[in-house]
């Protein structure tokens, strides 16, 4: 009886087990948005930069591989990394970083846009370059247009402030599938 268990566990794991078919299309890259932490910065509320009106490049993206964008099902986040662009910064004060994408023109973002995220729950130095977690949303209904808004949003460590003003660089990739 015990020797048919594995065996069961193991074919019952191989038939729900399904490739992933999706097709990548093409990436998208966006990258060099910059922008500065402040120094001082602290407190349990996050602070958050915001850009709008950004950039996709998707539709330059779809003619230049040639593909119709009513093709793509699904737009994923793939890379994100922030990067002191001195070198020298050390965002060891953060606990948290997220990073969130909506439709420009938003009010604001919400946590269902959240694209890329990371959190420290030790005080591990950190560094001057932190890369992010994909999220798992499907940003298709925002990147398939020409513009979007942006939200980077800081949590600092309880009893931490950011000792220096950090000039940052933010990179993204993302992938568009079908």
């Amino acid at each position: 009886m015990l020797r048919i268990v594995p065996f069961f566990l193991l074919i019952l794991l191989l038939t729900t087990c399904k490739k992933d078919k999706r097709e990548r299309l093409f990436e998208i890259q966006i990258p060099n948005i910059t922008f500065d932490i402040p120094a001082g910065l602290s407190g349990v509320l996050p602070r958050v930069f915001e850009l709008d009106n950004l950039t996709t490049g998707t539709i330059a993206l779809a003619k230049n591989a040639n593909v119709d964008t009513a093709l793509i099902t699904e737009i994923r986040p793939v890379a994100a990394t922030l990067s002191s662009i001195q070198g020298n910064g050390d965002y060891s004060f953060l606990r948290e970083v997220a990073i969130r994408v909506c439709r420009s023109k938003s009010q604001q973002c919400y946590a269902t846009d959240e694209a890329f995220n990371i959190s420290y729950y030790d005080d591990r130095r950190i560094g001057s370059r932190i890369n992010m977690n994909p999220s798992l949303p499907n940003l298709r209904r925002t990147l398939i247009r020409d513009r979007f808004r942006l939200e980077v949003l800081f949590y600092v460590k309880s009893g931490a402030v950011s000792p220096t003003a950090i000039s940052t660089r933010l990179d993204m990739v993302f992938e568009a599938v079908k």
